[in-house]
């Protein structure tokens, strides 16, 4: 009987997690402009006295954020396999970057992962390439439990979601179980982002029309001319990556899509790699004033929002 009655918490785990992931990453479009400008902002410089990320723990920068995301993640990920592990159990995750990672892809926003990888496009086109259209995690763990015994699947719904309160409505979050464990404060960011995404995405487009941040672009436009590289702002830059990817050919083999075309698909890493880092070297030179326009934008975001943030953050103690 304490299969059944386990059966229920673990399903809303499913549910809940890929709802709560939606919400935080699909629940509002970001448009190239946005996630092409944070190719200028290392995670690791708009961290320090970023007003957002001190006080709600997330960045405003929609690149960064997604960065942020998928390494907390793929941390939790770790954690509910060796949770589950320790207890015994088979335990299948996601990759971190299959929840997160959407469009152009800034990495650490450093210019040697630019260097390296681009400006991410090209990697999230092979990305969804190279998503198993028939296995995933939820999939693997429900034939796992339904191969054990009643005996064993309660033992492992114990293991992971914790016992649950009967008084309780969120028997999923028991302070006992690995889910809980690994993904409670995950989920508790995702849960807050999402409480603000619509005034996130406002502010983003408040900025990127802010005639400041058009005049970066206009000094952006000009250094790359003098590169050798012809785009009137990095919008333009990210719609003709994409549009050199529609040449890619692309056939079904099994079910899966295959690249037909690879000697024209290098040609493009090739070039996107070398635009990055002509990219990330122009916007160096604004980059700090940049930065310090998005605090003043978070600054004012945080005292709009001032009385819903201390609604849903705890005081502290």
């Amino acid at each position: 009987m304490l299969f059944y009655a386990h059966h229920v918490p673990r399903h809303a785990v499913y549910v809940l997690f890929g709802a709560l992931l939606f919400l935080a990453c699909g629940g509002s479009s970001v448009d190239d402009s946005v996630v092409s400008d944070a190719q200028s902002e290392a995670p690791e410089t708009l961290a320090v006295g970023s007003p957002l990320q001190e006080a709600l723990g997330f960045p405003s920068e929609p690149g960064e954020r997604q960065f942020q995301l998928i390494a907390e993640q793929a941390q939790a990920n770790a954690s509910i396999v060796d949770c589950m592990g320790q207890a015994g159990f088979f335990y299948a995750v996601d990759a971190a970057e299959r929840r997160f990672r959407t469009a152009g892809y800034v990495g650490d926003g450093s210019r040697e992962w630019v260097a390296a990888n681009g400006l991410g496009v090209t990697a999230s086109f092979l990305d969804v390439l190279t998503v198993d259209p028939v296995q995933d995690a939820a999939t693997a763990n429900l034939e796992y439990v339904t191969s054990l015994s009643p005996e064993q699947a309660a033992a492992y719904d114990l293991a992971l979601v914790g016992e649950p309160d009967p008084e309780s409505a969120a028997a999923e979050f028991q302070p006992g179980g690995c889910w809980s464990r690994s993904y409670g404060e995950f989920v508790q960011k995702l849960a807050l982002i999402a409480e603000f995404d619509t005034k996130l995405g406002a502010m983003n487009a408040r900025l990127q029309s802010d005639p400041r941040t058009r005049g970066f672009q206009t000094t952006w436009s000009a250094c790359m001319d003098t590169a050798g590289y012809r785009y009137l702002d990095e919008t333009a830059l990210v719609d003709d990556l994409y549009a050199r990817l529609l040449d890619v050919e692309l056939v079904e083999a099994n079910g899966v899509s295959q690249v037909a075309t690879p000697e024209i698909l290098d040609e493009i890493v090739a070039y996107e790699k070398q635009v990055g880092v002509a990219s990330f070297d122009c916007q160096a030179t604004y980059a700090s004033e940049l930065i310090a326009l998005r605090h003043d934008y978070e600054f004012e975001f945080l005292e709009d929002n001032r009385f819903r943030i201390a609604e849903l953050l705890p005081a502290p103690s």
